[in-house]
């Protein structure tokens, strides 16, 4: 358990100091001091409960053993200041006060965190490759001071002198330099040109248009790691018919708005889930019918379908998204290693991957996405070398590299005590165990020990991308990612997935039809003020049978949610 000593200042800011400090200690408990008292976080309901009734009473109260979350770490007793020192495994201690605060909330809440972060580095001797940077989206931090800088000048360029003092503002307010934050810089200006690409196709830019996301919840089977919204295909086929219903009359609502009364251009349509090739053809080429009987693609430079999982590919599938004008798909491998795949709940070979990439350049795509996750159960450097290595000679347009984040959802959560003892690179205890060995290791051989297993698979994976002259164009991050790393988009030029940049950094807004999906409109200011935009969010629920059931709870939802853009 941490222990977090806030002071009223600091305390305003302390699901930021929590998550902060998670990045160094992963996976842990919360007790919170505060001048308002002591209170439990991330914890289960029976220690909140414990703490309570101790506070009540003033007497020490104990937790039910078998309700623990934990066992390793439970705590056995609480008092009413909260529990024994033996059960702590770090103290930190934040008062703001001594900070020169300025009383917005923005800047302020970088000082707080620059200090507890200063604070964690000495406690845990230990950095953090993003700094304090707790955000999914770091790249959107970098790009309105990029859009600013090139405002100024007639040619829109950005100079180097513009560059260092963008590098100075993110060092200085994220902790955040070397080789991620150039990393940030060269993708944040590679997206202002990309996005350009829209303009020079339709002669709107990218502010006056709009993107469509299709959610097909439906797979062949359920991944060891997935957290989404996603069903076996064969559970659900039944009511398949209603489903497509909803699903028309939703993106007949989101056309009729959008592009309606808001006069904008639908630019880019993007069907995930899922896997939409789960459906079989018959339900396929119906939806690809239904998307081009509800939208106007007139001013649609990219449609994208995940194929994904190989075995849910053939011909005749492959065929049906061609001529619907599909322009990229997703053939996603994750790994080449047998062993992997039947661990994680894929029941397709190798070969079944190769052949469905190869039957896809066979119909004609010449856009073509392959993902991969790092620090999947088992696999060490040899395993995701050899990986890259059969990306290497298939040669895709883009390479998505994914670092695990285990979501509370996955399988890979909710069966933690089975797969405890399966190695998985970037667990924090992985890489306490191999930064011991390493060390002993380097003074045997007079050598300094520099990257976990995580962190060398990433560099594995750039460096193979750099071979295929794929660039990094996009990249997020997520909570609980292995190694604390991120998520990389890498392609040919040319062949960036312009909905990955929209969505991702919030560009303009993204409408989600479909069980599971997420709406999020981006309205042009933010109280008043001029050029900060504001998002605003919707969603479609969590599970199928709830959207199929109360739909039109959803729908009108969304419509009230489309009045607020006039």
């Amino acid at each position: 358990m941490i222990r977090l000593i806030l002071d009223k200042e600091a305390a305003e800011y302390e699901q930021d100091l929590r998550e902060l400090t998670k990045q160094f200690y992963p996976g842990e408990d919360f007790e919170i001091h505060t001048p308002d008292g002591v209170h439990l976080s991330e914890t289960t309901q029976e220690e909140k409960n414990a703490l309570k009734k101790a506070q009540e009473s003033g007497t020490a109260a104990r937790v039910n053993r078998k309700s623990a979350k934990n066992r390793s770490h439970m705590v056995m007793e609480l008092t009413p200041e909260g529990a024994a020192d033996d059960a702590i495994r770090l103290s930190l201690t934040v008062h703001a006060a001594e900070l020169p605060l300025t009383g917005d909330r923005r800047t302020d809440k970088s000082m707080i965190k620059a200090l507890a972060y200063q604070k964690l580095t000495g406690l845990s001797g230990k950095a953090l490759p993003w700094g304090d940077l707790t955000g999914i989206r770091p790249v959107s931090l970098v790009s309105p001071m990029m859009e600013q800088a090139m405002a100024k000048d007639p040619l829109h360029h950005l100079t180097e002198e513009d560059r260092a003092a963008i590098r100075q503002k993110i060092s200085k307010e994220y902790m955040l330099e070397g080789e991620k934050l150039e990393l940030v810089m060269e993708i944040a200006e590679r997206e202002q040109q990309i996005l350009g690409r829209i303009l020079a196709k339709t002669g709107r830019s990218y502010q006056e248009g709009w993107s469509l996301y299709i959610g097909i919840p439906f797979c062949p089977t359920r991944c060891l790691y997935c957290s989404f919204l996603s069903n076996t295909i064969d559970h659900w086929e039944s009511r398949l018919s209603l489903y497509f219903e909803h699903l028309a009359s939703e993106i007949r609502l989101a056309v009729s708005e959008m592009s309606g009364r808001l006069g904008k251009t639908l630019q880019t349509i993007y069907i995930g889930g899922g896997t939409p090739t789960a459906l079989n053809a018959f339900w396929l080429k119906r939806l690809m019918e239904l998307v081009h009987e509800e939208c106007d693609f007139s001013g649609v430079v990219e449609f994208t379908v995940e194929a994904g999982r190989p075995d849910s590919i053939d011909r005749e599938k492959l065929e049906i998204l061609k001529a619907a004008g599909v322009d990229r798909i997703s053939v996603n491998p994750q790994t080449f290693q047998q062993k992997t795949l039947e661990l994680i709940g894929r029941k397709h070979s190798v070969e079944e991957t190769i052949a469905a990439y190869r039957l896809a350049r066979e119909v004609g795509f010449n856009n073509i996405n392959m993902d991969i996750i790092l620090g999947l159960p088992g696999e060490k450097l040899p395993e995701v070398t050899d990986t890259l290595c059969e990306i290497a000679r298939l040669k895709p347009d883009s390479l998505t590299v994914h670092t695990l984040a285990v979501k509370r959802a996955a399988r890979l959560t909710l069966e933690r005590d089975y797969w405890a003892g399966v190695y998985r690179a970037g667990d924090e205890q992985e890489i306490v165990r191999e930064t011991e060995l390493a060390h002993q290791a380097d003074q045997d051989a007079g050598l300094t020990f520099r990257y976990p297993e995580i962190t060398r698979m990433m560099m594995a994976a750039e460096y193979t991308a750099a071979l295929l002259d794929l660039k990094p164009y996009y990249l997020y991050r997520q909570k609980n990612m292995a190694g604390n790393l991120e998520n990389v988009g890498y392609c040919l030029e040319g062949k960036e997935c312009l909905y990955n940049i929209l969505m991702m950094e919030e560009k303009h807004s993204v409408i989600g039809c479909g069980a599971g999906t997420s709406t999020k409109l981006v309205l042009p200011d933010k109280d008043g003020i001029s050029g900060q935009k504001r998002v605003e969010r919707c969603d479609n629920g969590k599970s199928i049978g709830e959207y199929m059931d109360h739909f039109e709870k959803y729908k009108e939802r969304k419509l009230r949610l489309f009045k607020m853009f006039t």
